[in-house]
């Protein structure tokens, strides 16, 4: 195997691969909503750690910081021995030119296409943020809407929150995370898009 950027916004299968390719020799970085300079750092003191065999170190990230991606030049560009890594981002356009350089680039068709929310998160006001909600919640309540769908919708909000131009702090990027875990419990939608669609309303002031 070599290192290499994948480009696929289904990271759960991405992982279920490189566990079938690597086993035990396969450590998985997944840092939710964006990758930052500390966790580059946690990278780098992990890939120095001897090995006598092949490791593969997996990151996965919906966005990924200009700190976080310059301070893993070098490193990728001369990685320790026997270390192999496995960038996966949801779209090439994420990652520096200098990152794309360094490592060879797949792109993997997905069977799970991103959803498109319909909103414009550069200027949401809170009479589309409550009627997304409500209708959102119709579909849970139909049965249409479970939590990979919630999960895949929260995904894509963030992701076009970033791309639309907002900023999020670290503490904002530690709360995403939060509402992941909440993905994978029996939170009622409503609980979750909420003060998701508050926090994006407050970043346009």
């Amino acid at each position: 195997m070599r290192s290499k950027i994948i480009i696929s916004n289904d990271f759960d299968a991405i992982k279920d691969e490189l566990s079938k390719q690597a086993g035990e020799n396969l450590k998985i970085f997944d840092f939710g909503a964006q990758a930052t300079i500390d966790n580059a750092k946690e990278i780098i003191a992990q890939a120095y750690i001897a090995e006598y065999s092949q490791k593969v170190v997996a990151i996965f990230a919906l966005k990924f910081g200009v700190e976080f991606q310059n301070a893993l030049l070098k490193i990728l560009e001369e990685p320790p021995k026997n270390i192999i890594f496995v960038i996966v981002s949801p779209a090439k356009n994420l990652l520096l030119p200098t990152v794309r350089s360094r490592l060879m680039l797949q792109t993997r068709k997905s069977p799970q296409i991103r959803i498109q929310t319909g909103l414009n998160l550069a200027r949401l006001d809170f009479k589309s943020a409550y009627n997304f909600i409500e209708r959102i919640s119709a579909l849970e309540k139909s049965g249409e809407y479970g939590k990979n769908e919630l999960l895949s919708l929260l995904k894509s909000i963030i992701i076009e929150a970033l791309q639309s131009g907002l900023k999020f702090n670290q503490s904002d990027l530690e709360y995403f995370n939060k509402l992941y875990i909440l993905c994978a419990t029996n939170t009622k939608i409503a609980n979750i898009l909420t003060p998701l669609l508050l926090l994006i309303l407050q970043k346009q002031k």
